[in-house]
């Protein structure tokens, strides 16, 4: 029986903790052309740093609330792109829509 009631009681703290978790977050996407040209898109906001892998020119990132500046890592012979001052709400996605890369 205590073993029972310890589950329970463990179950109910789970849930309580995941109903009062931060939902302060959003996510920053967009298309790379050419579908190929990038390694890596990172954005940085104070000390965090995320990052992704674009799958067939796609990104998403989850990040929190806030601005951020997101760069493309570009492969060669392509050069690095930079985008600053990218806001993201709660729960939305912020899109950058196409990002051409240039040599």
């Amino acid at each position: 029986m205590k073993n029972g009631a310890t589950l329970t009681a463990t179950i109910i703290l789970i849930v309580a903790l995941h109903s009062f978790r931060d939902t302060n977050s959003g996510s920053i996407g967009g298309t790379i052309v050419p579908i190929d040209g990038a390694i890596y898109v990172w954005a940085f906001q104070n000390r965090d740093t995320l990052k992704s892998v674009p799958v067939n020119g796609q990104f998403t990132i989850p990040a929190n609330n806030g601005v951020w500046k997101v760069i493309v890592d570009a492969k060669d012979p392509y050069r690095d792109v930079m985008i600053e001052n990218v806001r993201v709400n709660d729960g939305k996605e912020t899109n950058l829509g196409e990002i051409r890369l240039q040599r």
